[in-house]
């Protein structure tokens, strides 16, 4: 009896029914090659752990350098504005130059128009004032002439004439 008991035990425990099911998965396994499959799953699944890895790493590279690079920021920000300052300043000191050249040229131009106008108007003043006194030496002249005493006068400059006449040079005379 305790042979029957240890047949029916197994019976109740469906250890011949694993058996059986752990042959037919065995026999599948084996028909359409699922371990290959298996193992080129767990290929792609170990490349893809390996590349995540390694893409892990990276991502960690370029945090940390980003993080290298933000705490130089604010010394990268302050240089940049200094630079920047220095540009500003160096461009109002080159406008101030140039003002400063133009102002100049302008006021030595306007120094030598008003000496160009002075010049002019000196040159004017002498042409009337010479004019003017030819004008009232020739009436004066005219005056001493035609009064009583004009025909002594004549005969006066007609005789001092006539004298200088030798000292005249009529090599530049063209006739």
């Amino acid at each position: 009896m305790h042979e029957m008991t240890l047949y029916a035990k197994i019976l109740e425990s469906n250890l011949i029914n694993f058996i059986i099911m752990v042959s037919v998965l065995v026999a599948i396994f084996k028909k359409f090659k699922l371990g290959t499959i298996f193992d080129k799953m767990a290929d792609d699944i170990r490349t893809s752990v390996m590349t995540s890895s390694e893409a892990a790493q990276a991502a960690l590279r370029e945090y940390k350098e980003a993080k290298r690079n933000t705490k130089n920021l604010e010394n990268t920000k302050n240089e940049i504005i200094k630079r920047a300052d220095d540009t500003v300043q160096n461009a109002r000191n080159a406008a101030g130059d140039a003002l400063i050249k133009e102002k100049e040229a302008l006021e030595i131009q306007f120094e030598n128009k008003i000496k160009a106008d002075a010049l002019k108007t000196k040159e004017r003043a002498s042409k009337e004032f010479l004019n003017a006194v030819v004008e009232l030496s020739r009436e004066e002249i005219q005056n001493c002439l035609n009064s009583s005493a004009g025909a002594e006068i004549q005969v006066k400059l007609l005789d001092r004439c006539i004298e200088n006449l030798d000292d005249i040079d009529f090599s530049e005379v063209k006739i």
